[in-house]
């Protein structure tokens, strides 16, 4: 039998033998829903609408998946953009960082297809570094004395918004919410 896995922005096939192994399923899939559709979620929000949580001046950072996530984010970010401009946000007010956690950074063309070129060339983006000490902050330490350190922007700005999936991760459990943190 064959079973093709996706690898990539392809697939590979691969040929098994059903007697040995047992293939649990197909990766759900469903459609992307449409700008409209989403443009109607953000109107009927589950708590306090975004024109109504923030005002025109305050600093907004917006917090993505890295490229090693493919979840489809610039659709949203495009959106979410668009309506905070409309709501009077300037551009120079919203910056975009990518939370690559230990990997590599995200490249400029990465950059391009995750957010789009049209918000590259108008909205700041950042590269989030772990390893960099002067990007982050400390606030604290668990009980074991473990420090708590985030990256220093998310302390900088008046609000953070993240956007991204909720799929497997082999070390975290789970990727998305509080991972991109």
């Amino acid at each position: 039998m064959k079973i093709a896995l996706g690898y990539g922005k392809s697939q590979i096939e691969l040929e098994y033998d059903p007697a040995r192994f047992e293939v649990l399923g197909d990766k759900a899939s469903s459609e992307a829903l449409a700008d409209r559709e989403i443009g109607e979620r953000l109107d009927r929000p589950k708590g306090e609408a975004l024109e109504a949580k923030i005002k025109p001046g305050e600093s907004v950072l917006i917090v993505v998946p890295d490229a090693t996530r493919s979840i489809g984010c610039g659709q949203i970010v495009n959106l979410l953009v668009r309506r905070l401009i409309a709501n009077g946000t300037m551009p120079y007010e919203i910056n975009i960082v990518f939370a690559t956690g230990i990997h590599r950074p995200v490249s400029k063309i990465e950059k391009d297809e995750i957010l789009t070129p049209f918000i590259t060339q108008r909205i700041k983006t950042f590269n989030h570094d772990a390893r960099d000490l002067m990007q982050l902050v400390r606030l604290g330490e668990f009980e074991d004395g473990t420090p708590i350190e985030l990256n220093r922007k998310l302390t900088e700005y008046d609000h953070v918004i993240t956007i991204g999936g909720i799929n497997f991760h082999y070390f975290a459990g789970f990727t998305g919410g509080r991972k991109l943190i």
